[in-house]
């Protein structure tokens, strides 16, 4: 019996050892971290564009995401600002303009009594070759609040990891970028170059050099921009051509202007970005990298033509078809299998006033100037002469302070009889004071939430406007813009393709915010200093 007792313990023992690892035991939970995330935004594009443009997409584009990635169908932003800068200093922290604080592009100072630009830093200096700094003063992250994805893998990893960031936009470069990339490129677009400032770098690396020299825009000298057979409601159609001048050589900033507003931006930028995966070696160091690449051209062209135009069409088409040579560079430089992309958008746009007008969903055009002269005349009649409103745009009123203290006139006051003049238009919707905001006496409303994720008591102004639906901040009736609460500004895509997520379309609710959240979960990070958004738990593996 004892025998037999021996022998039963004998074979366990045999049969644990012989199954067990022959490694060291992997660590539960422990993130299996890609070799490269990639962060695509692309600016001023709307959900609806692929579902819309679907049937025209060809094979490794953003069918690429759609068919393998986490595909979330109602994306939101929750503030009220859906701007450039804000959307792209948002999705890279997690956080909106109360905390990150890029509450627009350009805001008003009263104490410097001038508009700021949001990446302006007057310490630094434009970078365009390998010689050094210019006289051109330069840009940088200065004003952005709080860390970013890259900041915070930066710092997981001894800032092995490297982080790069490029757009044709600055700002968008600059933001996703955050405080401690290793470089931040952006398109001077007069001089045809990409470039970046002294805060990176004191000159560019060779290879940026090289592939400015001697113009990425010299292959284009010729071409014109002619839709794809496949575009639906202008199959071949010349949308703009280029005609020189007699000996005029190419290209000169004449032809840049034109290729500046054309979807072979795109291809240029996508190009760029496939140069720096290669010399920078990104994906091939110890530590997972990122790269972020917002493509700027989709906005200048939705700008001029509005979203149901063919010119947007056959952007969106092309854009399809230069993602699927970016996502074959990335496959041959560092393997699809170990990279993660994301797809989203700083924010979508408005129909053109035309298109409104035509199909009676609102007023098409918004009377900004006219909202300031109420609010003035409002001031003026109630405390006397001004002048009252400072400055004013489509987002905010600011008070004049010389004024308020020369009539003795308490700020809150004179806030609430402006709000009430601006309500009084019948473009607005909505306008929240200073003093709401700061006394937390906003009412109960999604809109008053929104403006609340808007406000950032530092720079904020005195009046905060929201506009009404389909009143759209533009002069003429085919341009459009962006920047209001509204769906079609407010809802984006939100794709999650890699390893780390379970692809299928997902009807849940989220937000833009919960990207750097989702991202920073699955890579073992903390997350950025002012992330407000949540992990997507239902997308993660």
């Amino acid at each position: 019996m004892l025998k037999r007792t021996l022998a039963y313990w004998l074979l366990a023992i045999i049969l644990l050892v012989g199954s067990a690892p022959a490694g060291p035991l992997a660590k539960p939970g422990f993130p299996n971290r890609p070799k490269l995330v990639v962060v695509l935004v692309i600016d001023q594009f709307r959900y609806d564009y692929l579902m819309r443009f679907r049937p025209f997409f060809g094979k490794g584009g953003f069918n690429l995401l759609l068919d393998g990635g986490a595909v979330f169908t109602d994306c939101r932003y929750d503030y009220a600002t859906t701007i450039t800068g804000p959307g792209h200093a948002t999705l890279l922290t997690g956080a909106y303009s109360n905390l990150h604080g890029i509450i627009e592009n350009e805001w008003y100072d009263p104490l410097q009594h001038r508009q700021v630009y949001c990446v302006e830093d007057p310490s630094t200096r434009i970078v365009a070759n390998r010689q050094g700094s210019s006289a051109t003063p330069g840009f940088s992250p200065r004003n952005l609040i709080g860390s970013t994805l890259g900041d915070e893998l930066r710092a997981a990893t001894d800032f092995r990891s490297k982080v790069i960031s490029i757009s044709l936009k600055d700002r968008a470069a600059i933001l996703m970028g955050g405080h401690s990339p290793n470089a931040a490129y952006w398109y001077d677009s007069g001089a045809g170059h990409f470039v970046t400032s002294t805060y990176y770098e004191p000159a560019l690396p060779a290879w940026v050099e090289e592939f400015n020299q001697p113009s990425p825009a010299q292959p284009y000298c010729g071409e014109k921009w002619q839709a794809l057979p496949e575009t639906p409601g202008a199959p071949g159609k010349v949308f703009s051509h280029f005609e020189p001048s007699a000996g005029e050589p190419c290209p000169d900033p004449k032809f840049l202007g034109w290729l500046n507003n054309t979807p072979y931006m795109n291809q240029i930028e996508l190009a760029f970005a496939s140069q720096a995966v290669r010399s920078e070696r990104l994906g091939q160091g110890p530590e997972t990298d990122l790269l972020a690449v917002s493509l700027s051209e989709n906005d200048y062209l939705g700008h001029g033509f509005g979203p149901y135009s063919p010119e947007v069409a056959d952007t969106t088409l092309r854009t399809d078809r230069y993602l699927a040579s970016f996502f074959a560079d990335l496959d041959k430089l560092v393997g699809l299998e170990n990279v993660w992309i994301t797809l989203s958008a700083d924010h979508g746009v408005a129909p053109s006033p035309a298109f409104i007008r035509e199909h009676q969903l609102g007023l098409g055009n918004a009377q900004v100037a006219a909202i300031r002269g109420a609010a003035e005349k409002a001031l003026v009649a109630e405390f006397g002469a001004g002048p009252w409103v400072e400055d004013g745009g489509d987002l905010y009123l600011y008070l004049n302070r010389e004024t308020l203290k020369k009539r003795n006139v308490p700020e809150s006051k004179a806030e609430e009889v402006a709000a009430q003049a601006a309500i009084s238009q019948p473009d607005v919707a909505a306008a929240f004071t200073r003093t709401q905001f700061l006394n937390g006496n906003l009412p109960n409303s999604p809109l008053a939430r929104m403006a609340s994720n808007s406000f950032n008591p530092k720079r904020s102004g005195d009046v905060f406007l929201v506009l009404m639906p389909y009143a759209v901040p533009v002069s003429g009736m085919t341009g459009t813009s962006h920047g209001t609460p509204w769906n079609y500004d407010a809802q984006v895509p939100m794709v999650l393709w890699g390893s780390a997520f379970k692809p299928g379309f997902y009807a849940t609710a989220c937000q833009p915010i919960d990207m750097t959240a989702t991202l920073a979960a699955a890579l073992g990070l903390t997350q950025p200093s002012g992330t407000q958004g949540t992990p997507l738990v239902p997308a993660l593996k």
